[in-house]
């Protein structure tokens, strides 16, 4: 089972990371079927709010039936959790393969948080929706119910924090949790901006100010 180019354990073996909230399937396609619940929703929430959207709305669009839905999920929060530990995971992955390309071209490091910075308004962008959503469950949800991005996001950026100090020496002189927390301050700037202030706001402009934060954040921290 593929488990969607998910997590994998210690012998390189798929994992299922949503077992908090849904049982891992016991066939390929009830996991089809899952993963098609999710896109449904996300898809829905790209013009949506998410109190606006419902389970019959997520069934129509998924092509499958509301016990279908309710044979995995317990409702429509537990869906929101999987959105959130997959996109988690997305960014987990993501991360994870930009720093295997720079060791392999380690010259473009110095260029790191330009390059983070162009992904996280990407993200902002294309996953408008679902991040939108997460983000006002964090705030009316019990704490640490929703994460925001989920807890793989923050030990990602900690992992590339690290990666940055060990393979050039401009990031050396600040610590690790520093620099994950200049990055984690810039993808709340460009959250609040692209979903919330200013969406139209021109990119090549927000990429500088957000650039320009990250490097005085670390000047701050130092």
């Amino acid at each position: 089972m593929g488990f969607e180019a998910g997590s994998m354990n210690a012998e390189g073996e798929a994992v299922w990371i949503y077992g908090k909230w849904v049982q891992a399937p016991a066939q390929d396609r009830s996991e089809r079927t899952f993963f098609r619940f999710l896109d449904a929703a996300e898809q829905l929430l790209a013009g949506r709010h998410w109190h606006e959207v419902s389970v019959q709305e997520i069934v129509r669009r998924a092509k499958a039936s509301v016990g279908s839905f309710y044979n995995r999920f317990s409702d429509k929060t537990a869906l929101l959790h999987c959105l959130d530990d997959r996109l988690g995971l997305e960014c987990e992955v993501t991360i994870h393969h930009l720093m295997t390309e720079l060791e392999a071209c380690p010259a473009l490091i110095v260029e790191m948080p330009g390059i983070v910075i162009s992904l996280l308004i990407r993200l902002c962008t294309e996953r408008r929706g679902v991040i939108r959503a997460l983000d006002l469950a964090q705030k009316m949800s019990a704490a640490d119910s929703f994460s925001g991005l989920g807890p793989r996001f923050d030990t990602a950026l900690e992992t590339l924090s690290a990666f940055m100090r060990e393979h050039d020496e401009q990031f050396a002189a600040y610590s690790s949790s520093a620099i994950a927390l200049a990055f984690r301050e810039v993808f709340w700037l460009a959250r609040e901006n692209l979903l919330y202030e200013n969406p139209d706001m021109n990119e090549r402009a927000l990429h500088k100010s957000l650039l320009h934060h990250f490097e005085a954040s670390l000047k701050d921290k130092s």
